[in-house]
């Protein structure tokens, strides 16, 4: 007989998936009906999540399953060997405190793989496992009908994601590729509603290359021009609408796939810094005006303002850090269009991909740490917080802003 527990919108299986198959505890990540009342806080609808969910928290696997199935290298170069893994949702977790006894040994931030239940209506939901939760091992063995030795490859691949701090692509593919794991470029794509966020921030950034491919000099630069070839940048692909900053940065075949791959990182981390560092600062200030339960003793009251100023001291740290990489490709890229070094700024894109994991690092966590402030605090601002859960994000937060050793 199958054994349920109910938690509001999702359930926890014990001995069976949903086709009867033995297997340990696993979980179903269901989307709302409306005969069962309010959504739980913090759970999302698995349509909503893949479409809508940022590039730093979310590899979705599945839209990359259906936009490039067809081409020779998704299948040649998988992100994972097994195809059913290789089409499922990875999503970067923080534990709530109910869930800190399924990853025991585990930090604040987990690593959770979502198997959608109907591939073509994801409305239907999924089921999810985490990364090194009790038993997690046998779980996705019995749902994939594997081996541990016909295994090891994607286990060790899961555990390569499971110590980054976020999932965002430019991170991913250094992290693997330093393991001797080169997945296909399709694998690697910024998330539909970040590319929308940042587009003219992309426009921005590109246009006096523009102007020096396309305009000889000249201001007078069509705006549509300017946003097709950024949209041109931040898809996967790089495609013959970049030919002619192909010809101007002098790159031929796979030197200029990866240069461009670079240069749309850069961009990238200076607009998740542009978006974040601002609220990361207003963060600090705010930390002083949350209402705490009760009266906390002096002891409590001593660590959290320790805690608070370790916390604002690591964000100077981290933008001062953050800033002296991106300026190194500002500085390449300032060179290129006002003194026309072509070859240093292309140098500088094929050498670039080794700074990714400390930007990488340091703004997964700027990112974590914004988008959890804004949730838990939002929530926080009528009843207050108790000092103990308090205390665990000061400590988490601190941790998380800490220099990378």
């Amino acid at each position: 007989m199958l054994r349920f527990r109910n938690f509001s919108t999702f359930t926890t299986i014990h001995n069976f998936n949903y086709l009867g198959v033995p297997i340990n505890p696993r979980r179903w990540f269901l989307s709302p009906q409306p005969s069962y009342g309010a959504f739980m806080s913090g759970i999302r609808n698995l349509s909503a999540l893949t479409t809508s969910a940022s590039t730093s928290r979310v590899l979705n696997l599945h839209i990359v399953a259906e936009t490039f199935s067809e081409e020779p290298e998704y299948g040649t170069s998988p992100f994972f060997r097994d195809s059913q893994l290789n089409q499922a949702v990875i999503v970067k977790h923080r534990f709530r405190s109910d869930e800190a006894y399924l990853v025991p040994k585990g930090g604040p931030i987990g690593t959770k793989i979502i198997f959608p239940l109907d591939r073509s209506d994801l409305r239907v939901g999924g089921q999810f496992i985490f990364v090194d939760e009790t038993g997690y091992k046998d779980a996705l063995m019995n749902v994939l009908g594997y081996r541990v030795d016909d295994f090891e490859h994607d286990l060790e691949t899961l555990q390569l994601l499971n110590k980054l701090p976020s999932l965002d692509p430019f991170l991913v593919r250094e992290q693997l590729r330093r393991h001797n794991r080169f997945p296909a470029d399709c694998y690697f794509s910024i998330s539909p509603a970040d590319t929308a966020r940042m587009l003219k921030f992309t426009e921005t950034e590109m246009y006096p290359l523009i102007r020096l491919a396309f305009g000889e000099g000249s201001s007078d630069i069509n705006p549509d021009l300017v946003g097709r070839l950024a949209n041109a940048l931040l898809s996967t692909n790089a495609d013959t609408r970049l030919e002619p900053l192909r010809l101007t940065l002098g790159l031929e075949g796979i030197q200029f796939r990866d240069g461009i791959f670079s240069w749309r990182g850069f961009i990238f981390y200076k607009w998740q810094f542009s978006e974040n560092m601002a609220t990361l600062s207003k963060i600090a200030s705010e930390m002083d005006s949350i209402k705490i339960k009760g009266r906390p003793d002096r002891v409590s009251r001593d660590l959290a303002a320790d805690l608070k100023k370790v916390i604002r001291d690591n964000i100077r740290a981290t933008a001062t850090n953050c800033s002296r990489v991106l300026a190194l490709y500002d500085d390449a890229f300032l060179d290129l269009v006002q003194r026309g070094h072509t070859a240093a700024f292309r140098k500088f894109l094929l050498d670039a991909p080794m700074l990714f994991v400390d930007l990488g690092h340091m703004m997964g966590m700027v990112s974590h740490i914004v988008s959890y402030w804004r949730y838990r605090f939002r929530s926080a601002e009528k009843g207050g917080i108790d000092i103990e859960e308090y205390l665990d994000i000061l400590r988490e937060f601190a941790l998380g802003l800490a220099p990378r050793r």
